[in-house]
């Protein structure tokens, strides 16, 4: 049984990152993806519209703009900050649609209840700033002396941690579907408490590499996510079979 259309994985970048730094990930998906990836405020083609004042707030920014996507069968992939980012995003569709993704895919992320930056002072010095550059917006010497890239980088860094220095979460509301999560084998970032946010299967895989393990692994990470967006989808559809109830799908290919 395979899938006849295509479904749409909406990626939710890292701190820093756009739409750019994952342009070339499409090309990693078979035709069976529809591979969407989020545009935050305060950088590419939204430079000028300025970070809302909360993740929540975002959020629902995002919900919005993506609401004809979330009506349908889709999944949510998110690395880093994305990942806290695509799963308040995934509440909205719980809760306002009825509609969780078929699968959420985490990278290089703590849940949600771990996830709050707690540097935001750092931010405020050069040295504690540079520091931070280094850490979570995987800049390398050779980029930062680039002064031209930083000057444009560092302010769009700096806006997604303040955001999440201002994050919390207490409520640990699961998700009905299942939660795969990815991470770098020497990564800090710790998986364990992704398990209390899904009532469905819960899977991690390691890889080699730090925090931005993904760059090098593109290809087996796709292959991975495409497995189980077909897995799940064919349970869905051998539920509905069951039932006489007709399953959803994605987009039509056109």
């Amino acid at each position: 049984m395979t899938i006849d259309a295509q479904i749409p994985v909406v990626c939710f970048p890292h701190a820093g990152a756009g739409a750019l730094y994952y342009g070339k990930w499409r090309y990693a998906f078979r035709d069976g993806v529809d591979f969407r990836v989020v545009q935050y405020p305060f950088r590419e083609r939204r430079l000028s519209t300025p970070m809302p004042a909360s993740v929540g707030a975002l959020a629902g920014e995002i919900f919005a703009e993506f609401a004809d996507v979330f009506r349908g069968t889709y999944a949510i992939w998110g690395h880093s900050m994305g990942s806290v980012i695509g799963y308040e995003v995934a509440k909205l569709c719980q809760q306002r649609l009825d509609n969780p993704p078929l699968v959420f895919f985490g990278s290089g992320s703590s849940a949600p209840c771990e996830s709050r930056f707690t540097r935001v002072k750092d931010l405020d010095t050069p040295e504690g700033f540079d520091d931070v550059l280094r850490r979570y917006g995987g800049v390398g010497e050779e980029v930062l002396r680039d002064t031209g890239f930083v000057k444009y980088l560092a302010p769009v860094i700096e806006a997604d941690l303040r955001l999440m220095g201002g994050y919390e979460d207490t409520a640990r509301e699961k998700l009905r579907c299942p939660v795969v999560l990815m991470q770098g084998r020497e990564d800090t970032v710790t998986s364990d408490s992704w398990a209390h946010y899904t009532d469905g299967p819960f899977e991690v895989f390691e890889y080699d590499g730090g925090h931005f393990f993904h760059d090098a692994h593109r290809a087996s990470m796709a292959a991975l996510m495409e497995s189980r967006i077909q897995r799940r989808w064919q349970q869905r559809q051998a539920s509905s079979d069951a039932s006489g109830s007709p399953a959803g799908l994605g987009h039509e290919r056109g």
